[in-house]
């Protein structure tokens, strides 16, 4: 009791003295603003990103440095060193939290391949892309007109603004706390199919004055494109405004050591990826009244691309599962990929022209392929004759056999107008594989048809030789 009470009078007589009195009123004051301040009190920060319908202006710059490797004989590898530069600006629209439209005000990117300048530009027409994010992999695609692969490849580039927000934690994490990005979060980021496994590490360095959250993501990936490996070195930094829930900044470095594949070339790269994103206020391109007359759902037709043969006087729209390998006057090597395997391959042919109004009979076409197969022909299966839908005769015959002891599928084609000109499709494809061919070779010839070339030649029918040498690799 005594204690108490002396401590209590010990008290009450320093309230009495005035500065003790202002010490107590400073310290109180220090606290309650501790208590109201996230910067002084909190020690945990929830970092998410809501775009919620914002429409925001996407500054990007891509340089890449390396090597290429290719095998087009399937054995000996060449290596071309390899250089692109890519400035983009953008203005992107949320739509909901999968969907988002751009509308690009440049895109570009000067390359060389072995020394051999490029120039890629995304036509005007082309400028407005969807990009949607509810499936494995984000899918751009134009509403209004169809990508080329080369215009495809230009916009698809690492580092898109429309899924940064995946590599951030699931939940509330303080400065200098780490967190492991999900695998697919980090294969959608990079561009790649599937991550194997990989040692990134995401942590919060800092949260500035500003409320800006700083964070790095730095380790390495082993994954798979196309079902070959590749091996990635990332180091990336990202900034997040924590009160407007936005990504401003992204910044990172990718050392790519990817293996040679079924339909794309290996690399050994370095590529340095810059972005800044602002705010900023609608725009005519991306208003209600400009996006309600077309169609931004992402259906099989929005996703074909285009290819246009200028020298070889074809144009085709295909799926994206084809890949144009090689083009010359005479043919053009396409090739099949689905879930990193070789499918099927597809060259199409410029044969001689007929005289106007000559056309080949179906039977006629069917000893042209008995001829071209000789010992590897097992049977004709089927033959069939229509008029595509523009407006060109097809013939279609079917045989299967052997090649190298390798049951084998053959579909010719024979496709011609009353000009005369002609040319012949040869899908090639294992036997086995025919179930995951499926009617491939009907939707990419279902858009084929016949345009002007620039310097209109004649080519030859194809020989055996020709048509065994450009069967699959194995």
């Amino acid at each position: 009791m005594l204690f108490d009470a002396d401590s209590a009078l010990f008290v009450s007589k320093l309230f009495q003295n005035r500065n003790f009195r202002s010490r107590i009123l400073l310290a109180s004051l220090l606290l309650a603003l501790c208590a109201s301040s996230p910067i002084l009190a909190a020690q945990r920060w929830k970092l998410t990103e809501d775009l919620g319908g914002k429409t925001r202006e996407i500054r990007t710059q891509l340089k890449v440095e390396g090597t290429m490797r290719i095998n087009p004989d399937g054995k000996k590898v060449r290596t071309y060193p390899m250089t692109l530069d890519g400035k983009y600006v953008a203005f992107e629209r949320n739509l909901s939290p999968a969907k988002s439209v751009r509308y690009y005000r440049e895109a570009e990117a000067d390359s060389t391949a072995n020394d051999k300048p490029l120039v890629d530009k995304l036509p005007t027409v082309k400028r407005l892309i969807v990009v949607d994010a509810s499936g494995d992999q984000p899918i751009l695609f134009s509403p209004e007109f169809t990508l080329s692969r080369e215009e495809l490849d230009l916009v698809n580039i690492p580092g898109n603004p429309a899924i940064l927000a995946t590599l951030l934690p699931g939940q509330e994490v303080e400065i200098g706390q780490t967190w492991s990005p999900d695998n697919q979060a980090l294969a959608q980021i990079l561009g790649i199919d599937a991550v194997n496994n990989h040692e990134v590490t995401g942590t919060l360095t800092d949260v500035d004055a500003n409320h800006v959250a700083k964070i790095s993501l730095q380790g390495k990936i082993s994954g798979a494109i196309q079902g070959v490996a590749t091996e990635i070195e990332l180091k990336a930094r990202l900034n997040l405004d924590i009160r407007n829930k936005a990504i401003t900044w992204f910044a990172a470095s990718i050392h790519e050591d990817r293996s040679i594949g079924h339909a794309l070339p290996g690399f050994d790269t370095t590529a340095v990826v810059r972005t800044q994103i602002l705010p900023s206020q609608p725009m005519e391109e991306l208003a209600d009244a400009k996006l309600a007359k077309l169609s931004l759902t992402r259906n099989p037709g929005s996703e074909m691309l285009s290819f246009d043969g200028e020298e070889t006087g074809f144009r085709v729209l295909y799926p994206r599962d084809w890949f144009a390998m090689a083009e010359s006057q005479k043919q053009t090597v396409f090739r099949m990929v689905g879930e990193g395997e070789l499918i099927a391959q597809a060259n199409v042919n410029r044969l001689t022209n007929l005289k106007p109004g000559e056309q080949m009979t179906l039977e006629a076409f069917q000893e042209e392929v008995k001829k071209a197969l000789k010992e590897r022909l097992g049977q004709v299966v089927d033959a069939s004759q229509a008029v595509n839908s523009q407006g060109l005769r097809e013939l279609r015959v079917t045989a299967v056999g052997t090649a190298n002891s390798m049951p084998i599928t053959w579909i010719y084609y024979l496709v011609s107008d009353d000009a005369g000109k002609r040319y012949s499709t040869v899908f090639t494809f294992e036997t086995d594989l025919a179930e995951k061919f499926g009617q491939a070779d009907r939707s990419f010839m279902s858009g084929f048809d016949l345009i002007e070339s620039k310097q209109p030649t004649v080519a030859v029918a194809p020989t055996s030789d020709e048509d065994t040498n450009s069967g699959q690799q194995r």
